[in-house]
């Protein structure tokens, strides 16, 4: 059985070693990422197991991307090497025009990764899991993509296997009418939503966490995780609702972060954390996240995230 089972892209990303627009970058770093991946990285990190459902091409950097996720202790069992499509790739400008914020320009249109198909969900790989995570980029890539989100969310349902969603609204992948008509259902089948204000006004044409909560909760969702960027995080489950403020931390670069967030809110609620704890663990992964360039770099063991959680309290001054 695997803890953990995602579907989505898995990409390259190219992250410019220096701040300022792309045309004056002269050196970039080669990492792993991809939002799903991130996710299975950071769930294995912390001590459970997971399984990526994807597509890679049959060239240098798909098979850079498996050995990662390999070294990582990720399933790829489900992961296709496609001859026909190359491995997608993206760049991530960073402080600029905004600084400590990220853009990132893809070069994903046509890529392996983007045309995950209905065939490629394993119902029995599904079925084995305790939780499906997706995250709303998965359906923007393409019809086929599309058409595979919905599956593998039924499948989930009908297995009785927790479906966890990320609203994760990319505006260059497409508008935001085809955002709210492809997301709203995605969320009210899930179990749990990780979700942020402005994806929240675009889908559900709310900004209140609690509005937010609300909202989800009617539809019959039983968790929801408002990502609040600096302010924190929001979380309302079974009667129980906790805003926990962020960690303070330098940033790098903020790409993956939320990503980093949902594998620490999962791994520790499959552990049996309380919910306040879960959602502070979250905060403290992603304070560490933001604090280097890279996706998925800096998330924590279960060790180190203890060691910052103790920090926190107090009861760790330093290390020696």
């Amino acid at each position: 059985m695997t803890d953990v089972v995602t579907v989505g892209e898995i990409m390259v990303q190219f992250n410019a070693v220096t701040r300022g627009p792309l045309r004056s970058v002269q050196l970039f770093e080669k990492h792993a990422a991809g939002a799903e991946g991130n996710v299975a990285i950071g769930v294995s990190r912390l001590g459970c197991s997971s399984g990526v459902i994807s597509r890679v091409g049959d060239d240098e950097f798909g098979h850079y991307l498996l050995g990662v996720l390999m070294a990582e202790r990720v399933d790829v069992s489900h992961v296709a090497i496609d001859p026909g499509f190359p491995t997608a790739s993206f760049f991530i400008q960073r402080g600029h025009p905004i600084p400590n914020k990220s853009e990132a320009f893809y070069y994903r249109k046509d890529s392996a990764g983007s045309r995950p198909s209905e065939a490629d969900v394993d119902s029995g790989y599904i079925a084995s899991s305790k939780i499906l995570h997706i995250t709303g980029v998965t359906p923007a890539l393409g019809e086929s993509a599309k058409a595979a989100t919905p599956k593998a969310a039924k499948v989930a349902k009908d297995e009785h296997v927790t479906f966890s969603f990320d609203t994760n609204v990319r505006l260059k992948l497409w508008s935001e009418d085809s955002a709210r008509k492809g997301l709203l259902p995605l969320c009210k089948t899930a179990d749990i939503v990780f979700t942020s204000c402005p994806d929240s006004k675009i889908i559900l044409n709310e900004d209140r966490p609690q509005g937010i909560a609300d909202a989800l909760h009617q539809a019959g969702v039983k968790t929801v995780v408002v990502k609040l960027g600096e302010k924190g995080a929001f979380v309302s489950s079974a009667g129980e609702v906790f805003t926990e403020p962020a960690i303070p931390t330098y940033v790098e670069d903020p790409t993956g972060a939320g990503d980093s967030f949902a594998a620490t809110f999962l791994a520790t609620q499959l552990k049996g954390w309380k919910l306040r704890e879960s959602l502070r663990a979250a905060n403290a992964t992603a304070a560490l996240v933001v604090s280097v360039r890279g996706d998925y770099e800096n998330t924590p063991t279960m060790e180190s995230l203890q060691t910052l959680l103790g920090c926190e309290k107090g009861r760790t001054e330093y290390l020696r």
